[in-house]
């Protein structure tokens, strides 16, 4: 009589599917940018529209949430792919990570955009100080 015996895998797979993982994953990711990354952007528009007083890094912006977005719909996609449940929650949780990071990226290099103007204007009150006194 042979005795089969279940084979024990090194990694345990998840009992649920791949696709929740990958949907949660997703959907997190989405309202993250909707309610993260939209009014930032907002903040961000509202603040360039200071004209000349701030100068937004319009560049940097873009690229690093493009990036950022990329990169966590790459670690979704890697989520899915995955048969080791605990690597897919853990891939979820990065992209989500990363496109909180991404999302907050346009309020720091706002604020120091904001932070260099600040210091150009210093010299100037200085020296309106010494032609009137």
């Amino acid at each position: 009589m042979y005795r089969t015996r279940a084979s024990a895998s090194r990694y345990p797979t998840s009992r649920r599917p791949r696709v929740v993982r990958a949907s949660t994953g997703a959907l997190l990711v989405v309202l993250t940018l909707l309610l993260v990354l939209g009014p930032v952007l907002g903040l961000v528009g509202a603040a360039a529209a200071a004209g000349p007083l701030l100068q937004v890094p319009y560049a940097s912006i873009t690229a690093v949430v493009v990036l950022g977005v990329l990169v966590a719909a790459a670690c979704v996609l890697a989520a899915y792919r995955t048969s080791v449940g605990w690597l897919g929650w853990t891939l979820v949780v990065v992209a989500v990570l990363l496109t909180l990071l991404a999302s907050l990226w346009p309020l720091l290099a706002t604020g120091d955009a904001a932070v260099d103007s600040a210091r150009d204007i210093w010299p100037w009150i200085v020296q309106l100080v010494r032609d009137v006194a």
